[in-house]
């Protein structure tokens, strides 16, 4: 059984991941607000997470994830915002 800290931090790394590969690589970031909604356990075999930035402005970054159960099930779905740091306005 995997528990709900874990989709969590799948979700909060899956969009991090994904807002590095469209900025063109390491960017100063944090979260600014993450929800997650838990649709059903997963018991057994690989989660699949999908992230996907939604809106991508000046300073926020707006995305949602699914994590999906090997029988492609919605395991769990989360929004997420970040703020991009300048590193020249600290």
């Amino acid at each position: 059984m995997i528990c709900g800290q874990v989709f969590m931090a799948a979700a909060d790394t899956a969009m991090v991941v994904a807002i590095f590969h469209v900025l063109g690589g390491f960017h100063p970031m944090t979260t600014v607000s993450l929800k997650t909604t838990f649709m059903r356990p997963v018991k057994t075999g690989d989660v699949l997470v999908t992230a996907c930035i939604q809106q991508r402005g000046r300073n926020l970054v707006f995305g949602e994830i699914e994590l999906r159960d090997d029988q492609n099930e919605l395991a769990a779905h989360a929004t997420t915002t970040y703020a991009l740091i300048n590193a020249t306005n600290k």
